[in-house]
């Protein structure tokens, strides 16, 4: 008997039950829409994976409609599988309403092999909305099971997973403009603006925290006997070697009207270079190290004179602080000298020569103990200033960078994974 509505009479196939329940059961569940659910499937070339999908769909489902991929056509065109409507398994004639399922292929050639795209489409024989007339309706969206198929036509092979768009990946914001890109004069406005978000992250809650830890050891080291005892015991063990020579000529780095013009050159030159990979990693250097400086020479001079300590020699009281007695509590040399390598040493990827950046710029700290010019705590404090603004810019240049990355899971077939993107 001819069912009004449809083209044709469903098909009967209870020998088919066990495959379709099996498909249907291992669904992808919480999977990507299934509008855009596309595994790759490698092959040796198109034809074959387009024959291997066709002959494991035929081989199990009343294939009606087959039509062949053409790889040579720009872009590719889409090969594309329809089987015919079979009633679910599980379900008997006198079932009400009647339902019929039907399998949907689709194949996307590539030069490796082919994306497939499978769904399981759903009918079910009821009237619809506000008509008198019975006819099939779309019981529900169709249901992906392309890892099933993927699975079955590779098995012990892992299928790769096409993502959806980024805009549709769960967690990933939409990109902002930065905030100078308006601006008449983007270049000036971009260095305002990040010094400013490095003020914010120097004295963040965080980076406070770790401030007051550094002082607090610095307060310990001055004001006990650790100050005098390091400071003789390098005079006697370091000072006459040949480290303490090496260590005595690095002081220059330090020195403030060195430093600055060569950082503001540095930073002149990523300007008139800007866009050239070795102008824009010498500007960024520059740009980095000035900023250091203007973030951190207020709490260096602000703290030399806090403290109230002098230096070696100076005072009978030795490192004590003595609040506002004198301005020698943070060395200077110290701070400078350090920028230069930890701006370096944010630039660069590999551990070594990071570590090897971070070493040097301890240098010019350790030739203001070996000159006697500066007590091991006052030493370290100009040093970890420069660590602590160091920080700040880097959180800075992050922040603007843009780096986004978000992962979700994914499952694959009857697998689980995960799926991760990476933008900037």
């Amino acid at each position: 008997m001819e069912i009004p509505g449809s083209s044709r009479e469903p098909v009967r196939r209870p020998d088919r039950g066990p495959l379709l329940l099996a498909l249907v059961g291992v669904l992808l569940a919480g999977s990507l829409s299934a509008d855009g659910e596309e595994m790759f499937l490698g092959a040796g070339d198109p034809t074959e994976a387009w024959e291997r999908t066709l002959s494991t769909v035929s081989a199990e489902w009343p294939v009606v409609r087959a039509v062949a991929p053409d790889p040579e056509a720009s872009p590719p065109g889409e090969g594309v599988i329809e089987t015919a409507w079979i009633e679910p398994p599980g379900r008997t004639g006198e079932t009400w309403p009647p339902t019929r399922q039907r399998v949907v292929v689709r194949v996307v050639p590539t030069t490796a092999g082919a994306w497939i795209d499978a769904a399981v489409e759903t009918e079910s024989f009821a009237p619809a909305a506000g008509v008198t007339a019975a006819g099939w309706q779309a019981a529900s969206a169709p249901d992906a099971f392309t890892g099933t198929l993927v699975s079955r036509l590779a098995p012990g092979v892992d299928p790769v997973v096409q993502l959806p768009p980024a805009d549709e990946l769960a967690g990933i914001p939409a990109r902002e403009e930065l905030p100078w890109a308006r601006s008449r004069f983007p270049r000036l406005a971009r260095a305002g603006i990040k010094v400013v978000e490095d003020y914010r992250n120097f004295y963040d809650c965080e980076s406070l925290v770790c401030l007051t830890a550094a002082f607090g050891a610095g307060a310990i080291m001055a004001n006990t006997g650790f100050d005098t005892t390091m400071q003789t015991a390098w005079q006697e063990g370091v000072t006459p070697t040949s480290v303490g020579t090496f260590f005595s000529g690095c002081k220059d780095i330090g020195e403030g009207r060195y430093a600055l013009s060569v950082f503001g050159a540095a930073a002149a030159t990523g300007l008139v270079f800007e866009g050239h990979p070795a102008g824009d990693a010498v500007g960024e250097w520059g740009s980095r190290s000035l900023r250091m400086f203007v973030v951190g020479a207020p709490p260096v001079y602000v703290l030399q004179w806090a403290t109230g300590a002098s230096r070696p020699g100076e005072s009978s009281a030795g490192s004590d602080w003595k609040f506002f007695d004198d301005n020698n509590g943070v060395s200077g040399h110290a701070f400078v000298g350090a920028i230069p390598f930890l701006a370096a040493a944010d630039m660069v990827d590999s551990p070594l020569l990071k570590g090897t950046l971070y070493v040097c710029s301890t240098f010019v700290a350790f030739s203001r103990i070996t000159d006697d010019a500066h007590y091991p705590s006052q030493a370290f404090l100009g040093w970890y200033l420069a660590l602590a603004s160091a920080r700040a810019i880097d959180a800075t240049e992050m922040r603007f960078a843009g780096l986004e990355v978000s992962v979700m899971p994914l499952p694959i077939g009857d697998l689980g994974g995960m799926a991760v993107q990476t933008r900037w």
